[in-house]
């Protein structure tokens, strides 16, 4: 299943002058904050757990720690393992002195956070105790530690969706339609993760032991990690599967070929180009239009000209002179009397056989959108190099499991098809939020229509040419869970939706844990370092495994199925997951809290 690189050229130079649009940071709702925001944040917390480690260091060492470890520490002398209480307090306090709001506000987010934990932390402890007083089990207080520790990871999410200013709910009731069948996979899934994951850790409990030693199983013990990939295995096999049986059908209706440009003149011939290769494989005609969003530069006339060498397709420049991606695409949709409405960001290229592919699948009148594979079109630089092992993972791996039981939650714009009659029945894109690509499938889902995700249908798309443009890119991209979130309250958590019940949900602590990762790591190194007196059971490798480890593995075996050259990249993405998780930082740390005055009534709403 190996892909060659893209036909598609770039000019690093001019993507360097292009990268930012008026998208980014959409206002009112975020803000371009400087990566001193991050570092400082980071620097804050590190002086922060070395002031925490050394009062549990001394109230241990005092005798005091047994007394009051109940939510502060949650430790007993000897218990060994790291002090997980102690870093999500550190972790929250750190947040909140750096949330872009006024000092009023920043002490509700830090009470609320700390307030909520403070009660998990209490349940936890209270139900250890009294099932070790009933003499039902012992449970070890660093399980204890280590649970309310996973809850945190739902509190951070939980507590910033309460607080920051964010885009407003959908007021449309949704009614999604998910069959039986894709419970019944996900309950099949979960239970055989369960099973083999405690199967191997009982019977092979020394080869476990060992592997964690030197660091291939993870820090949050055996069982989780062997759970989490076994789950997405099973599930990545029933989705082959049902993209495998969706992919038979041949269903090639007339196409809309829809490119939103902004300053897009150094590379959107090659985007209209290869629309007219794709198009020599494909049945139906075909019919592109490009929407220029404002352009400063020569996008129109470049446009124009492509579109005149074409021989398989027709097409149309139109002009909207109102700046934003989802103006221009809603723009565009209406425009266009198509059904299906193929979207093409101006610095992507389809494959041929992409358009064919893709439009298989939407046979079933219950597919609302299809997405693909979106490699890197280059293979240059270390940007380019772990975005594209990336891709192979999320997009060939991940996002299979989720066609599994229906769960995908979104594909990227970057080239989407849509069926239009959907999209207008769920009143187009949403303006002024990042996410917007994911925003419609939710959307659509909410509905009764569902998202497929086939990485058959390939196609190569712009990767960052400079650092600036990777941290932009990231920020907007990371930050966009909290707006999708916010937008989506509706189905969010809703029963009858496998996206708002399960994924999405997912999804928000996923965050958490990625923002997290490097901050955790940095307080694992503090501990072991200067505190490993005080807590004595400390090793260095579940900290190193939290980097290496399952991902590691995980990570060689997606690689082996679709590209194993592609395996000599793997070092520098894992190094590239530290600063992804310093992305994810900074995406929470641009989310804009309105002012609190305790001293100001409350306006009425």
């Amino acid at each position: 299943m190996t892909d060659v690189a893209g036909p598609h050229q770039t000019q690093p130079e001019a993507i360097a002058d292009h990268f930012r649009s008026v998208d980014s940071a959409p206002a009112g709702i975020s803000v371009n904050r400087p990566a001193s925001a991050s570092n400082g944040f980071l620097i804050t917390f590190t002086g922060l757990s070395i002031i925490a480690l050394c009062i549990s260091t001394y109230l241990v060492g005092t005798g005091l720690a047994e007394r009051y470890d109940l939510v502060v520490l949650a430790k007993n002398r000897g218990t060994g393992g790291l002090p997980t209480r102690t870093f999500v307090i550190v972790f929250f306090v750190t947040y909140a002195a750096y949330a872009y709001t006024n000092v009023w506000r920043r002490v509700a987010i830090g009470l609320s956070l700390l307030g909520k934990f403070a009660v998990v932390s209490v349940a936890f402890d209270g139900i250890g105790w009294a099932l070790d007083h009933l003499d039902v089990i012992n449970i070890p207080v660093g399980v204890q530690s280590f649970g309310s520790a996973l809850v945190a990871l739902a509190i951070f999410p939980h507590t910033i969706l309460r607080h920051a200013k964010l885009p407003h709910r959908d007021q449309r009731a949704p009614s999604p339609v998910v069959p039986a069948s894709a419970y019944v996979k996900l309950f099949v899934c979960l239970t055989v993760a369960i099973v083999v994951a405690v199967f191997v850790a009982r019977v092979f409990f020394t080869a476990v032991f060992d592997m964690k030693q030197i660091a291939l199983l993870g820090g949050v013990g055996p069982g989780a990690f062997l759970f989490q990939q076994v789950f997405a295995i099973t599930t990545a096999g029933f989705g082959w599967l049902v993209i495998r049986r969706s992919r038979r059908a041949k269903f090639t209706p007339p196409l809309a070929i829809l490119v939103p440009a902004h300053d897009e003149a150094h590379d959107i011939a090659a985007t209209i180009e290869s629309v007219d290769r794709a198009a020599v494989s494909y049945p139906g005609p075909i019919h592109l239009c490009v929407v220029d969003n404002a352009s400063t530069d020569e996008t129109t006339e470049v446009a124009e000209r492509a579109i005149a060498d074409c021989t398989e397709i027709t097409g149309e420049v139109i002009q909207c002179p109102t700046p934003g991606k989802a103006i221009a695409l809603n723009q565009g949709i209406a425009h266009l009397p198509q059904e299906f409405v193929v979207r093409i960001d101006a610095d992507s290229v389809i494959a041929p056989g992409c358009l064919q592919t893709a439009m298989s699948h939407f046979a079933n009148p219950r597919v609302g959108s299809v997405g693909g594979l979106p490699l890197p079109a280059e293979e240059k630089t270390w940007i380019d190099k772990v975005r594209l092992v990336e891709v192979y993972l999320r997009h060939g791996f991940f996002q299979v499991s989720l066609d599994g039981y229906q769960g995908v939650l979104g594909v990227p714009g970057m080239f989407a098809i849509y069926r239009r009659s959907a999209v207008l029945e769920v009143g187009g894109m949403v303006q002024g939020m990042n996410g917007e690509d994911t925003d419609i499938c939710i959307r659509l889902d909410g509905a009764g229509y569902h998202t497929v995700a086939d990485p058959k249908a390939v196609y190569y798309s712009e990767t960052p040419a400079t650092y600036a443009h990777l941290r932009e890119q990231r920020t907007r991209w990371f930050r966009s869970i909290y707006h999708l979130a916010a937008h989506n309250r509706g189905t969010l958590l809703r029963w009858g939706s496998m996206t708002g019940l399960f994924v999405l949900p997912f999804q928000l602590v996923n965050a958490a844990r990625r923002a997290m990762l490097a901050p955790i790591l940095i307080f694992a190194l503090i501990a072991v370092a200067g505190f490993r007196a005080t807590f004595s059971g400390l090793q260095w490798q579940p900290e190193i495994a939290t980097v290496l480890g399952m991902p590691l593995i995980m990570t060689v075996f997606v690689l082996l199925l679709w590209r194993p050259g592609a395996i000599r990249y793997v070092p520098a993405y894992l190094l590239f997951r530290l600063l992804r998780s310093y992305f994810t930082l900074g995406s929470a740390l641009s989310l804009r809290f309105p002012p609190l005055n305790p001293h100001l009534p409350r306006r009425r709403k």
